[in-house]
């Protein structure tokens, strides 16, 4: 597609050229970017002409980290996300137990009982007088936990003599030792007995996800998912209805199967392609399962939970090192980062993988583990938006250690590779949100005033600059994505007011006019 577009602030993320007024897209790609008049006389006329005075147009912004199948999915799952007590959870799922069929299961996320009034984590006694009917399964806003009711843990097998799942807990009831209803880092134990979407069905969800997305201005994701998931965004861009770029990242216990589908590391398309593979080291800190090297504050005995020990790691991302992939590895406690990059270098001895590796949201990090992270080149991949939600839980349970905690500006200071995602569905996918979070440290409300150790705040363009050059670069698209450079991909995102003349909360009501993909305008405003 052709077109041009005049009399707007341009922001490019381009060093050598990093605010412009206009920009000409011919086939598909940026022409030229400048002054009116420079692409004016760069470029002779194709296509319409667009005056946008008053918007901002920045490179297509990007989440590197996201759940996307699944965010599609959730959208039909009950929602406990801000509810503040136990009582209001049991409203919500009585009112989805009146909507489903007797027998059929009912699947909820985003509760936290470090909101709620309680003071304490829910169990299966909350559910079973409400759900008699129904398995149940509810997912806590961290995705590490689950609650359910007796009626699940009936249908998944599990009772007193159930052993205890690798890397995660069952909690259990004293004396009898039968499951409370409460389980960590083991998901599987329910999930396995869910009849699984079909691929209409998943084709469906990921559609959703992808209008959700395009809607609020994005034109890709990173997203972390398995096989099948990766099935219904391959039928859909073979359909031609992938509007947008997905980069999937996959799970590390399906390397071989992945093979044996034919997909190597650096394969793939324009709209589809991959290069990395998921593994975990910890849980959540929420949860109280993220490993951390000294105990939680509030029990001196619990250090959170390794969601593989140490020799495992090493050895699977010793073997999807050697299969030619790069690792992204889940770690949010201290300890769990200093795992991540132990296992990376050992792996990395030869020398570094094609992709750069990279550690998935790196809560909390010890000063000399920040350094590490240019020594061997290892992105961090962090999710600001996390900040308004978890520091009044992380001050309660890292105390002192906040100081290094969620700590954007000194990791950045560092020359360290950083991008910027949502872990959606946990968070809304929702860049607004994820540049207030970064530049305020703050909820929307103004809390904490003058935002969490606020000497880690970022600037508007270091935000902008985490959500499209570093996603780009990391998934191996540097040259074709990340900034309005002549002869990239026409990917930007049109932005309905100029966020550098607003403040921080004026940014939350400014929406994407325009989301352009290779081009094509893919979402429009009306």
């Amino acid at each position: 597609m052709n077109f041009t577009i005049y009399s707007s602030d341009i922001f490019t993320c381009d060093p050598s050229r990093p605010r412009a007024e206009a920009i000409a897209v011919r086939d598909g790609k940026i022409a030229a970017v400048g002054t009116n008049a420079q692409v004016r006389n760069a470029c002779a006329p194709a296509g319409p002409v667009l005056e946008l005075p008053g918007r901002l147009i920045t490179p297509g912004f990007t989440d590197s980290h996201t759940h996307f199948n699944r965010l599609g999915q959730s959208l039909g799952w009950v929602s406990l996300k801000g509810l503040s007590s136990i009582a209001e959870c049991r409203e919500k799922i009585r009112s989805a137990v009146s909507q489903t069929p007797p027998g059929q299961w009912i699947v909820g996320m985003g509760w936290n009982h470090n909101q709620w009034t309680d003071n304490r984590e829910p169990d299966r006694s909350d559910l079973d007088d409400i759900t008699p009917d129904h398995p149940v399964m509810m997912v806590r806003a961290c995705c590490h936990s689950i609650w359910v009711n007796t009626r699940a843990l009936d249908v998944a097998g599990l009772t007193a003599a159930s052993p205890e799942p690798p890397g995660g807990k069952i909690d259990r009831e004293p004396g009898s030792g039968h499951p409370t209803g409460l389980i960590r880092e083991a998901r599987n134990l329910i999930q396995d007995h869910i009849p699984a979407p079909a691929l209409e069905a998943r084709k469906a969800a990921l559609l959703s996800a992808q209008e959700e997305a395009l809607r609020l201005g994005f034109t890709g994701v990173h997203t972390m998912e398995s096989l099948a998931e990766w099935e219904a965004a391959a039928a859909l861009e073979k359909e031609g209805r992938l509007k947008m770029r997905l980069y999937h990242l996959f799970q590390g216990d399906e390397l071989d199967a992945v093979a044996r589908r034919g997909i190597t590391p650096g394969s793939g398309s324009d709209r589809l392609w991959f290069g990395h593979a998921k593994l975990f080291a910890d849980g959540s800190m929420g949860a109280k399962t993220a490993l951390m090297h000294d105990p939680y504050e509030d029990d001196p005995t619990d250090f959170g939970i390794p969601f593989l020990e140490p020799a495992v790691l090493d050895e699977r991302v010793a073997y999807a090192c050697s299969l030619g992939w790069s690792v992204a590895i889940h770690a949010i406690g201290d300890k769990a980062v200093t795992h991540s990059l132990d296992a990376i270098a050992r792996a990395r001895k030869t020398g570094p993988g094609r992709l750069p590796d990279r550690i998935e949201h790196i809560q909390v990090c010890r000063p000399d583990d920040v350094r590490r992270f240019n020594d061997l080149g290892v992105v961090a991949s962090v999710q600001p938006v996390f900040v308004p939600t978890d520091w009044p839980a992380a001050q309660r349970l890292w105390g002192q250690r906040c100081i290094n905690g969620y700590a954007w500006k000194t990791i950045l200071d560092a020359g360290i590779g950083t991008q910027f995602g949502s872990d959606c569905p946990i968070e809304p996918i929702d860049f607004r949100f994820g540049l207030h979070a970064a530049v305020t440290r703050q909820t929307v409300d103004g809390d904490p005033e003058g935002g969490w150790y606020p000497d880690q705040r970022l600037t508007l363009a270091q935000g902008i600059h985490g959500f499209t050059v570093q996603p780009a670069l990391t998934s191996g698209r540097g040259a074709l994505l990340g900034t309005l450079t002549p002869g990239k991909w026409a990917d930007m995102t049109v932005l309905r007011h100029n966020l550098f003349d607003l403040g921080p909360d004026e940014w939350l009501s400014t929406e994407a006019e325009m989301t352009i993909v290779q081009g094509e305008i893919v979402f429009q405003q009306r």
